[in-house]
C-alpha cells in the first residue's frame, strides 16, 4: 500500500525497521535497503521506464524473428513501423 499509494515516508519506514526472519524476504529486504534512496524517489516520483522496456521488448523480439537483417537500414525502417 505504501508503495503503490506513493507514501514515501512509510515506506522507507518499512524497509528500515524490518526485521529478518529467515524466509527469501530477507533478500529482497536486503536488496531495498541497500538501494534505499533509489527506491523512495521511485515512489516519490510519477515517471515509468516501463514504456521504455515494452519498446525494447519489442525490438529484441523482432531481432529474434527475422534471424538478422541484410542491412541496418531495413533494421531501423522494421524498428520504426513496430513502435509507430
Amino acid at each position: 500500500d505504501a508503495l503503490m499509494g506513493r507514501h514515501a515516508d512509510e515506506l522507507k519506514n518499512i524497509i528500515t525497521n524490518y526485521q529478518p526472519n529467515g524466509t527469501p524476504l530477507d533478500t529482497a529486504m536486503h536488496t531495498l535497503r541497500k538501494n534505499l534512496n533509489g527506491v523512495i524517489n521511485a515512489a516519490k516520483s510519477s515517471y515509468s521506464n516501463g514504456p521504455i522496456e515494452g519498446i525494447n521488448r519489442k525490438i529484441k523480439e523482432l531481432k529474434r524473428a527475422c534471424y538478422g537483417f541484410s542491412n541496418q537500414a531495413n533494421m531501423f525502417t522494421r524498428v520504426y513501423q513496430l513502435i509507430v
